[in-house]
């Protein structure tokens, strides 16, 4: 009884900032691959993806308030086209189920671990979560680059033959990238990012990093149970029609 009780504790814990930064990083490569992200999406899905994941301790959680925020502030990142496939696509739209006591990540249904399409996007190394925070999205009204459409017919490596499967390399279908190669790879885009800025846009970024470390120590105290997010439901505004 003892041991099935700290089986179910282990399993219902909340996701660590490593782990959910790790799982964050998986899907919005995969979104980005699928929705055809442009870099500044890439980046606002990867925050609210993270926040999201930092949200879940328990099965309710995963279809509950947090899952609601995710949604209305992808609706402010994604085009009327890119969100329609995102809530189509089960995997992207629940990417989180409760199997056996535990949590489930359907991503890997579809896709093999480890295995990335494009560098981290460049917020990796620094946000750290807490956007989820704000009574209102901090995404509604930021202007994002929309010119892409979703990709059509994508077949996932782990659909495609076994024949496919086994000769993935330089196959533009399959992702190439280790994580590691990712990470260091954005890491470097991050560092020549901020080089070519100017000045007074380096001097408000490391506030804004700041400001995220705050955060992220306010993240820590709701996780123990001063949880403002869980009782009371976010103020801002969705869109009509099935973006919620």
């Amino acid at each position: 009884m003892i041991t099935m009780l700290l089986t179910i504790a282990v399993s219902a814990s909340a996701l660590s900032y490593s782990r959910a930064r790790t799982q964050a990083l998986f899907l919005t490569d995969k979104m980005a691959y699928e929705l055809n992200l442009t870099d500044d999406q890439y980046n606002a899905c990867y925050e609210i993806n993270l926040d999201y994941y930092l949200s879940i301790s328990v099965e309710g959680d995963l279809f509950g308030v947090y899952w609601t925020r995710r949604n209305q502030d992808l609706s402010y990142v994604l085009s009327p086209s890119q969100y329609a496939f995102y809530t189509a696509a089960t995997y992207f739209y629940r990417p989180v189920t409760w199997v056996s006591r535990a949590f489930h990540y359907v991503i890997y249904d579809r896709y093999n671990k480890n295995r990335f399409y494009r560098k981290a996007p460049s917020v990796y190394g620094t946000y750290r979560g807490g956007n989820r925070m704000y009574s209102s999205s901090p995404y509604k009204g930021r202007v994002f680059t929309t010119k892409n459409e979703p990709r059509k017919n994508v077949v996932a490596p782990k659909q495609q033959p076994q024949q496919t499967q086994k000769s993935w390399r330089n196959n533009s279908n399959f992702p190439q990238k280790s994580r590691s190669q990712a990470v260091k790879e954005g890491n470097r885009q991050a560092q020549q990012d901020m080089r070519q800025m100017p000045q007074r846009q380096v001097n408000n970024a490391g506030g804004n990093n700041s400001q995220r470390q705050m955060n992220n120590g306010g993240d820590k105290k709701q996780s123990q149970g001063i949880s403002v997010g869980r009782t009371n439901k976010p103020t801002g505004n969705t869109k009509q029609g099935g973006r919620r």
